[in-house]
């Protein structure tokens, strides 16, 4: 008989489940575009990986600062309880508004597109409705997959996982064997520096930052792993090393293949790497690495996330219907369902990638008080029995703290427009009333109760 958290979800998923799903939520469509903004950046190929290997340090910091709070509260929801248990319910409450109001939808109705995009390689001719309806019925498929056992969500995510890692690897290795000349650019001009050296490379750190990012994920569905207290920060720190190794040899292997600037020069840069060191094929391989790449993200995401919204429904902050299971299949079936629906929504609104930017300064938010809460956990309970304690504290978790607060910054400060900014702000600032008055709702209720 399988073992059953407090919570009433089953332990089904072991370290090895664990550690896909924190490399599935990292690794996205991203690391096929990224580089070319960062050879834009920088044009220096001992910078252009510099930068990925520097990236990979912090995200470390902050995969080590979340291994320990896994370890200690190893419950659905991961963050949420983080930011509740050190800072209140306000705190957490507004963590949860903003994945669930924004983030979550608006990154799986845009990853969901950009698989439907994807498959206009395969398959020629889909214009901009039906690449809609594909991404709309992707979704339906992945809500309904996870809404019947997190076995079936992570089998999918696990299977499409393996296959991003085999591809990638397939590419890399290919381009580190290479014989030949790296490729000049296909352009006559060479193209200048967008930035000086220290400016270039510091602004090439903003999109390699947002690459590395997802290990938050893996605390989320702590209450169905095995040996949470284990294996949850095993899961993230092995996930994330996974990760940087998979970064920083790829990027190896496209400066192989091409020098800065024909990396900088276009966004398809990955396909005349890949044809480069594979041949004809390697385009292809580089087409089916982005659909396997975003659909299995998607997946991710939509395993994942709900489990905030069950948290804090189950707390009384929420709608008290959310805080139940499937009774059947254990999983947070109307939360998942909700997700679905509303990120189907956004697909149709034209207005995702918006959506997007005015709210991601509140993702490096809440980055920054999540590290914040290691340094006010230790102090509040000093004698909590923690089987993993995040090594070189408290030097390694203030450096997140201070990074993602810069990132806050400029998150803010590259944001499209000021009424992208306002949104952004406003629409996590409306969560403050929307607590109270889930709050206030909570206390009739349990007055109506007794």
């Amino acid at each position: 008989m399988e073992e059953a958290d407090r919570s009433g979800y089953l332990r089904v998923l072991s370290l090895s489940d664990a550690t896909l799903l924190v490399i599935g939520s990292i690794i996205g469509a991203g690391i096929f575009f990224t580089p070319a903004q960062i050879a834009r950046a920088t044009q220096s190929p001992a910078a252009f990986v510099g930068v990925w290997c520097l990236g990979g340090v912090i995200a470390l910091c902050g995969a080590l600062t979340y291994a320990e709070l896994g370890g200690l509260f190893p419950r659905a929801g991961g963050v949420y309880v983080f930011l509740r248990e050190a800072y209140g319910g306000l705190f957490g409450f507004l963590y949860g508004w903003a994945v669930l109001l924004v983030i979550a939808p608006g990154a799986v109705a845009w990853v969901a597109y950009r698989f439907a995009d994807g498959l206009g390689f395969f398959v020629p001719g889909l214009d901009v409705p039906e690449k809609r309806a594909v991404a709309a019925a992707t979704i339906a498929l992945l809500t309904t997959l996870n809404v019947l056992g997190v076995r079936w969500g992570s089998l999918v995510q696990n299977v499409f996982t393996g296959a991003k890692l085999l591809a990638i690897a397939a590419l890399a290795g290919a381009a580190l064997l290479h014989a030949g000349p790296a490729l000049e650019p296909v352009a006559a001009e060479a193209m200048e520096p967008t930035h000086g050296p220290v400016v270039g490379f510091l602004a090439a750190m903003i999109p390699v930052l947002f690459s590395y990012g997802g290990w938050q994920n893996g605390t989320y569905v702590a209450a169905e792993v095995k040996a949470p207290r284990r294996n949850v920060p095993r899961a993230i720190v092995l996930g994330t090393l996974v990760v940087i190794a998979t970064y920083v040899l790829l990027n190896l292997g496209f400066v192989r293949l091409l020098v800065p600037q024909a990396i900088a020069e276009s966004d398809a840069f990955a396909s005349r790497a890949a044809e480069a060191a594979l041949g004809p094929i390697g385009g292809s391989l580089v087409a089916a690495g982005i659909v396997v790449s975003v659909f299995g993200i998607c997946a991710a995401m939509l395993l994942t996330n709900p489990r905030v919204a069950q948290a804090i429904g189950a707390d009384g902050l929420f709608f008290r219907p959310f805080g139940t299971l499937h009774p059947r299949f254990r999983t947070p079936a109307l939360a998942i369902a909700v997700l679905g629906t509303w990120s189907i929504a956004l697909l149709f609104t034209g207005r995702i990638d918006d959506l997007l930017s005015s709210i991601v300064f509140a993702d490096w938010l809440f980055f920054a008080l999540t590290a914040g809460s290691l340094f006010v956990l230790r102090r509040k309970h000093p004698d909590a029995d923690r089987p993993y304690r995040c090594p070189g504290y408290p030097a390694v978790p203030l450096v997140f703290l201070l990074l993602a607060s810069a990132m806050v910054a400029v998150a803010l400060a590259t944001s499209p427009s000021w009424s992208s900014r306002i949104l952004g702000a406003g629409l996590l600032l409306a969560g403050v009333p929307a607590f109270f008055a889930f709050r206030a709702l909570e206390r009739r209720a349990g007055k109506a109760r007794t």
